[in-house]
C-alpha cells in the first residue's frame, strides 16, 4: 500500500507502535492518552504495544530491565505486528521506542509506503548508566546511538516531548524536530475541583520508585518535616526502601501502585505535588497535578519548565536545595499567591491539552500541516 499525498482527519489511519504498557511508565501513559484523544478525530488508530486491549501485542521475549523488575525489555512477534499492520494499511505508523518494537514498526512503516513519525521521550543513554552495569553498559549504550540515528534518519518527521529530546534529535541526524505537548484524560481538565483552604499540608510523589527519581529525598523531607503529611505512591526498585521508610515513620504512607483511575481522586486529595526528578524529559504527572490545580514542586530538569506557561506556575527546587527545604519554602508562600498559581497552571495544563491535539493532527496529517502553516503566515 503507498499512502497518499493528501488525505482528510476523518479518513486518517494511525498506528501507533510502543514497547511500554499503559500506566507502567510515563511514555505507555502519553501513547494510550495520544490514541484516546485520536480516535475521536481521525479515520481510525491503533495502539501496539503490549498488555493494552483486548489483543495485547504478544511477546516472543520479555525480561525484566536489569535494575527494575517493573520494568520489561522485550521482543513483539513481527508476523503478528506485520499482520496487524497489514490489516489496519495505516497512512502513518508512529514509534515510540528505539527498542525492537520501534525497528520494526519503522521497517513494516517502509513496506507500507506509510509515513513514519518517530517520538523521543527521554535519554535513553543516560539511563543505562543508572541499571547497566559492565560489559552491557557500553553494549546498550553503543545499540541505542544506532538504533536513534537509525530512526531519526528514516523519519519522515521527528516529535520530542521537551527542547532537550529535540536538541538530541537533530544531534542524532534529524532533519528536523518538532517540540509536541502532553494530553491527559478529558475528566483531568473537565471534572470540577473541590475548594482548598490554602494550607499545605499533604505533599505527594506519584512515580516510578527509581533512582532517577529521587525517591529518597522524599523520604529525608518527610523526617525534616513530621508535621506535613507525605504519600509516596509507585512501582521500582526502591520499594523496600519506602516500605521501610513508612514502617518507621509516622507522617509517611506508602500506597503502592495507583491505577490511572485513581490517579485524579489522589492528586484531589494532596495540596503539594513534589517531583525531584534527576532525568525527566517532561513529567506528565506535574501537568495532571496542574490540571487539578495542584500546587506543583518540580527539579530544575524537568523538561515541563521549557513551556512557558507551565514554568511560571510552577514552584522549582533551587540548585542545590534540599527537597524539605523547597517544600518548606513553598508552605510559607502567601495561600493567595499558591492559589493564583494554581489556577494559572490548571489554565495552561488545559491550553496544552488542546493545542498538543492540533499540533499532532498536523504532524500526522501533512496537507494540514502545510494549510496551517500558510494560514500563520497570512494572519
Amino acid at each position: 500500500m503507498s499512502g497518499p499525498a493528501t488525505v482528510s482527519t476523518g479518513a486518517l489511519r494511525v498506528a501507533i507502535v510502543s514497547d511500554a504498557a499503559p500506566e507502567r511508565n510515563g511514555v505507555g501513559t502519553y501513547h494510550r492518552d495520544l490514541s484516546a484523544h485520536l480516535a475521536a478525530a481521525i479515520g481510525q488508530v491503533e495502539l501496539l504495544c503490549p498488555g493494552f486491549g483486548d489483543q495485547p501485542l504478544p511477546q516472543w521475549i520479555s525480561v525484566p530491565l536489569p535494575g527494575d523488575s517493573t520494568q520489561r525489555l522485550g521482543m513483539p512477534s513481527p508476523f503478528e505486528l506485520k499482520r496487524r499492520l497489514l490489516a489496519l494499511e495505516p497512512h502513518t505508523v508512529v514509534v515510540a521506542t528505539p527498542g525492537v518494537h520501534g525497528l520494526l514498526g519503522a521497517r513494516y512503516a517502509a513496506q507500507l509506503g506509510a509515513r513514519l513519525v518517530y517520538v523521543m521521550h527521554t535519554h535513553y543513554e543516560n539511563l543505562t548508566k543508572l541499571y547497566w552495569r559492565g560489559l552491557m553498559r557500553p553494549v546498550n549504550q553503543a545499540y541505542l546511538r544506532t538504533a536513534n540515528r537509525h530512526l531519526l534518519r528514516r523519519a519522515d518527521s521527528v516529535a520530542g516531548v521537551s527542547e532537550e529530546m529535540c536538541e538530541l534529535a537533530r544531534a542524532g541526524g534529524a532533519s528536523a524536530a518538532q517540540r509536541v505537548g502532553t494530553l491527559l484524560p478529558r475528566d483531568f481538565i473537565d471534572a470540577p475541583i473541590a475548594a482548598r483552604d490554602g494550607g499545605l499540608r499533604r505533599v505527594l510523589f506519584l512515580g516510578r520508585l527509581a533512582a532517577e527519581k529521587r525517591v529518597g529525598t522524599l523520604i529525608e523531607a518527610a523526617e525534616r518535616l513530621p508535621e506535613l503529611s507525605f504519600r509516596i505512591a509507585g512501582e521500582g526498585p526502591m520499594r523496600r526502601a519506602v516500605e521501610a521508610a513508612a514502617a518507621r515513620l509516622p507522617n509517611l504512607d506508602y500506597l503502592g501502585w495507583i491505577s490511572r483511575g485513581d490517579v485524579r481522586g489522589l492528586l484531589d486529595d494532596s495540596d503539594l505535588l513534589v517531583l525531584p526528578s534527576q532525568v525527566e524529559a517532561f513529567g506528565t504527572v506535574a501537568l495532571e497535578a496542574m490540571a487539578r490545580g495542584v500546587s506543583t514542586l518540580v527539579s530544575p530538569g524537568s523538561g515541563i519548565r521549557d513551556w512557558r506557561d507551565l514554568g511560571r506556575a510552577l514552584f522549582t527546587i533551587g540548585d542545590g536545595e534540599a527537597v524539605s527545604d523547597a517544600i518548606a519554602r513553598v508552605r510559607a508562600v502567601d495561600p493567595g499567591i499558591r492559589r493564583r498559581k494554581a489556577e494559572m497552571g490548571r489554565q495552561a495544563a488545559a491550553a496544552m491539552c488542546r493545542d498538543t491535539l492540533d499540533q499532532w493532527l498536523e504532524l500526522l496529517t501533512p496537507d494540514m500541516a502545510a494549510a496551517t502553516a500558510v494560514a500563520r503566515q497570512e494572519a
